[in-house]
């Protein structure tokens, strides 16, 4: 509290006043870092846009926490505390849980419009978060940010990866 006081160029108490204690300030950077997550998340199907350049948005939304020096350092203290209290981390799960609602829809739009087979898109949605955060979300919050080039070649083979189980036929 005495940084965050000394940084916003205020006195503890008024941090104290402002927040109302420790866990209610590290709620609010934790509201804060989730929202500039989930505004880039806001991908809508269209048709008129490659299948890849889509998935590519969705990638990039997810990992761009991992890609900011300082997003990356505020979410290592976040994980801290997450790791020292468990049940803190109820509202992250529940954003992530969103986060793939968004996609699994947007996998729908596609079946519907017969560009993928999606039989389970809450399920592929799950798979693609899961191949997107152990390629390169964590690897690049745990060890910094990727050489833009692999970062690249790692987004496209994914994609690849992905669309080689469910890109339909006609798609």
């Amino acid at each position: 509290m005495d940084r965050i006081a000394e940084l916003a160029g205020a006195s503890k108490r008024t941090v104290y006043n402002h927040f109302g204690s420790k866990e209610a300030l590290f709620q609010a950077v934790v509201a804060r870092l989730l929202e500039e997550s989930m505004a880039l998340h806001q991908v809508a199907w269209d048709s008129n846009r490659s299948l890849e350049e889509q998935l590519i948005d969705f990638v990039r939304a997810k990992t761009l926490l991992s890609e900011d020096k300082s997003a990356r350092c505020l979410t290592r203290v976040v994980l801290g505390v997450y790791i020292k209290q468990p049940d803190l981390l109820r509202e992250v799960i529940a954003r992530v849980a969103e986060d793939e609602s968004i996609l699994a829809n947007w996998l729908r739009e596609a079946d519907r419009a017969g560009r993928l087979s999606v039989p389970d898109p809450e399920l592929a949605a799950h798979m693609f978060g899961k191949m997107t955060a152990g390629v390169l979300f964590w690897p690049q919050l745990l060890e910094g940010q990727m050489d833009p080039d692999t970062r690249e070649l790692l987004t496209h083979e994914l994609v690849q990866t992905f669309l080689a189980r469910y890109r339909s036929a006609s798609g």
